[in-house]
């Protein structure tokens, strides 16, 4: 297999490719974490209003009612926590995904900077070359037409 010669454009277009992967990565990943804090809010809101039923004037009081309400708080209890884990994880995945994001676009930045760099180069590289050639023209004619400021001797 030939090797093909290093070109800052392909480092690019590998660098952008990368990027956009992980910019997928990281929408998936603040979606995920929207979501599961959503479950949260809603499970706090449920045992709210579960909370609130059972204190009502007009809600049954026997031990059976309360014991039950017990249960079902001590459940949601045990369902909230395990959610905040849930949520808590889907924050460390999108802080992971983000700072990665962070890195390719810095490494994007990186190539970018350099392309401009050596494209600067090139073009004072050029632009000599074309005053020595101006120059080599101009000594090759030689003088042309009588000297300035000329009088007589």
């Amino acid at each position: 297999m030939a090797e093909r010669p290093f070109s800052l454009e392909s480092v690019l277009s590998v660098r952008e490719a990368e990027l956009e992967a992980l910019e997928r990565d990281l929408a998936k990943a603040g979606g995920d974490r929207s979501r599961e804090r959503e479950r949260t809010r809603e499970m706090r809101r449920r045992k709210e209003e579960g909370l609130a039923f059972s204190g009502e004037a007009g809600a049954p009081a026997g031990t059976g009612f309360l014991s039950a309400c017990y249960a079902w708080l001590s459940h949601m209890d045990q369902m909230i926590g395990e959610q905040e884990n849930r949520e808590r994880l889907a924050e460390t995945e999108f802080e992971r995904v983000r700072e990665l994001w962070k890195k390719a676009m810095m490494e994007k930045e990186k190539i970018l900077i350099l392309r401009e760099r050596h494209r600067e180069g090139e073009r004072r590289r050029v632009l000599r070359l074309e005053e020595r050639s101006l120059e080599l023209w101009i000594q090759s004619r030689g003088p042309s037409g009588p000297p300035r400021g000329g009088g007589s001797p």
